[in-house]
């Protein structure tokens, strides 16, 4: 049996920190809100004060569980007994403890400042209801995120560390062709493990203003994707995008960074197979086009998809001064000042268009994400924009869904073209982008496509 003692100190941690979360909520409401200022309320502050004692909670269980361990490894040593419950507990404490930190611990502290000082002006929608309820609502979203993304590790650290060690060592005798392939079986049994919770729990729809087009490019069997990047779950989109109708793998460009996040990094570096840059053309072309070369020799089917703008921005300092240097850019290109895009990359799409260059499709896409008919990826200077991630799509599960409009559309191929052509068909595409997610964010829709219609 576990020891009331342990039970005691679970319990009393994660009612301290549920206790000190309700207080913070209560400690912002000095003020009694006005009508309008409820309308523009958000979550933000409050599910990051949740997420926060999360982190919390992970940290006093990792160190109770390694204390605990430690001080009792004489014991545990020469113990000829079978294992107590309070063993057995610290050990799986400590475990878990360990697949959250390599996994996701951190993330809610990612633009903290930026967080509080969003709920600073419109302070948080919990405020309507009951402060327990809002507290309790919060915490059981942020519970159900945790507990989905720790789904997602578990079954990737799975696939990375028990099915693929044989491929590579596969590869060693039958080269490129057999381990794309079996590397491509792989991602599609793991594509629904990563898209069906956002999907199914969470209540995710993905619209395409032009399915057929869309499918007719897949089946080409090499397309090249260039996305807005108005979200962190740009990926997840693709391969949902990828997976469903015609299937077909999907693969990304990427920062170099993100190939050594744990777990779901090593994934997409050793089982995907993304390109990673670091945004030097010098270093990076070699690389590019040894990474397009072994998928081309393979006869390996994929979907190229990249966001050119190269970054995500926030609300912070270093975005602010960023936004500002490429709506600069844009006007000393003769551009109207982007409002919902930042200015392309277009140095490395040359080597990129050769995917695409003996067969394919180049497609332009602008994705839209919307909860409760509000547009979340609006102005880059609005202090109500939101930049979707994991935890926005699964808040789902609790609350509104995440619904995502793309408007797909043919891109001029790239392969004959000179540098300054390339940068005005993108300069031209970014234009066209901004436009039509002005236009989503005043009327709720593309222009010329009505919701209903997609």
């Amino acid at each position: 049996m576990i020891d009331t003692n342990t039970v005691a100190i679970v319990g009393g941690v994660l009612g301290m920190v549920f206790v000190g979360e309700y207080l913070s909520l209560g400690a912002d409401t000095g003020k009694t809100l006005k009508p309008s200022e409820k309308k523009k309320a958000t979550p933000a502050s409050t599910t990051f004060r949740v997420l926060r004692g999360l982190n919390y909670v992970a940290l006093v269980a990792f160190v109770w569980s390694t204390a605990f361990l430690v001080m009792n490894y004489r014991h545990l040593s020469h113990s000829e007994g079978t294992e107590t419950g309070q063993v057995r507990l610290a050990k799986m404490t400590w475990t878990l403890s360990l697949i959250y930190f390599f996994s996701f611990f951190g993330i809610t502290f990612v633009e903290k400042e930026n967080i509080d000082g969003v709920a600073a002006e419109s302070n948080t929608s919990g405020y309507s209801k009951p402060l327990f309820q809002a507290a309790w609502e919060s915490f059981m979203m942020s519970c159900i995120a945790n507990i989905t993304i720790a789904h997602l590790c578990i079954n990737v650290a799975y696939d990375l560390f028990v099915l693929t060690p044989p491929l590579y060592f596969l590869r060693l005798f039958t080269g490129d062709k057999i381990f794309h392939y079996c590397t491509t079986k792989l991602i599609d049994w793991t594509v629904p493990i990563v898209v069906g919770p956002p999907a199914v729990w969470c209540g995710m729809r993905v619209w395409i203003n032009d399915l057929d087009y869309f499918e007719k490019a897949k089946a080409t069997g090499r397309a090249l994707v260039l996305s807005n990047h108005g979200s962190r779950i740009d990926w997840l989109i693709g391969m949902f995008a990828g997976y469903s109708g015609t299937n077909i793998r999907v693969g990304f460009v990427c920062e170099w960074l993100v190939k050594y996040l744990p777990l779901i990094g090593w994934y997409r570096n050793f089982v995907n197979q993304d390109t990673f840059v670091n945004r030097s053309f010098e270093s990076d072309k070699p690389r590019i086009e040894k990474r397009i070369d072994e998928f081309h020799n393979s006869n390996t089917d994929m979907m190229l998809f990249l966001a050119p703008e190269g970054a995500c921005v926030d609300h912070n300092e270093m975005a602010m001064k960023y936004i500002n240097d490429c709506q600069k850019f844009a006007a000393a290109q003769g551009y109207k000042p982007f409002d919902y895009v930042l200015t392309p990359r277009y140095k490395g799409l040359t080597c990129l268009a050769r995917h695409v260059k003996e067969r394919g499709e180049i497609m332009s896409i602008a994705m839209a994400f919307v909860r409760d008919g509000k547009l979340l990826d609006e102005r880059l200077l609005s202090p109500d924009r939101v930049v979707p991630d994991l935890y926005t799509l699964f808040e789902g599960a609790g609350g509104s869904p995440v619904h995502v409009y793309v408007y797909a559309k043919h891109l001029d191929d790239f392969n004959t073209k000179s540098p300054e052509e390339i940068k005005k068909i993108m300069m031209d595409d970014y234009a066209s982008k901004d436009k039509l997610l002005a236009h989503f964010h005043e009327h709720g829709h593309f222009p010329g496509v009505k919701l209903d219609e997609m």
